[in-house]
């Protein structure tokens, strides 16, 4: 039976169409996103999901996030309070605080994807690194030579540390605690073959910089952003003129929508092949 209707057969006097239709797993974790208007069964709702799903411990309540560094805003509502979480990927791991930081299921396909297109004579550049989400399958699937991972938050950065050492890649990954539009672009400058731009709300800002690093040759930059759905066309075009302004000749190379992010907007990636030309 799937979730949705196990909730509605043993809780007839909620609403149907507002009952969360699954839950997120990561670890021993449920995460829910329930309507507001569902209030008054959350505990119910909770303590259902324990039961619908035997492996987990402790379920949280959805919010949202908040701020430049992307933190979750989430609500315990049963089980134990387990906040360390080790998320398991296509052989490699994750460990991360599930309430102070964010690890975006919906993106597993987009990091399996990088990862699998990277070749091991390269040089990366992780600007938004996090705790590792897109370093660590780069450097455990696609063994560059060296990955660069940039990350302004102390608390993503100790995480981004322990699971470089946790997956074994440590030679392979350089971590670097700052503000990637301070340190990409000057002490780090001309020689990237590629760089992830794993973020959105702003990315823009930080494309002069990611340009600056890849190597006078040229480079790959995957830049992720949230665009309103059916703008996407628009929202590339803008891309490419700013790339332009920045003295580039730019060639995008393919898009795609990573996942819906709302009832408007879509969380797409475009894979960008950028070279200066002066």
């Amino acid at each position: 039976m799937k979730f949705k209707d196990y909730l509605a057969e043993k809780i007839p006097e909620a609403p149907k169409s507002l009952l969360p239709s699954r839950a997120r797993i990561i670890d021993k974790i449920a995460i829910l996103r329930i309507s507001s208007e569902l209030e008054p069964w959350f505990k119910e709702i909770s303590r259902l999901a324990l039961q619908y799903y035997p492996r987990v411990r402790a379920v949280y309540r959805w919010i949202g996030v908040e701020g430049i560094e992307r933190r979750p805003i989430i609500e315990h509502l049963a089980g134990e309070r387990v906040r360390v979480v080790e998320h398991k990927e296509y052989g490699w791991k994750l460990r991360l605080d599930i309430e102070r930081l964010m690890l975006c299921l919906g993106n597993s396909y987009e990091r399996l994807r990088i990862a699998r297109i990277v070749s091991n004579n390269e040089i990366v550049v992780d600007m938004f690194a996090g705790v590792g989400q897109f370093t660590i399958p780069i450097a455990v699937i696609g063994k560059p030579r060296k990955i660069y991972s940039v990350e302004i938050n102390p608390e993503a950065y100790s995480y981004l540390v322990e699971n470089i050492l946790l997956n074994r890649v440590q030679h392979i990954v350089d971590p670097i605690l700052g503000d990637c539009k301070k340190i990409v672009g000057e002490e780090i400058k001309e020689i990237a073959d590629r760089v992830v731009m794993g973020y959105f709300g702003g990315t823009i800002e930080a494309l002069p910089q990611a340009l600056e690093a890849l190597k006078p040759i040229g480079g790959i930059i995957h830049f992720h952003e949230l665009v309103r759905r059916g703008r996407e066309e628009d929202f590339i075009y803008t891309i490419k003129k700013k790339v332009e302004e920045q003295g580039y000749w730019i060639d995008v190379k393919s898009w795609r929508i990573v996942k819906s992010y709302s009832k408007t907007r879509n969380h797409i990636v475009i894979d960008i092949y950028a070279r200066r030309t002066n």
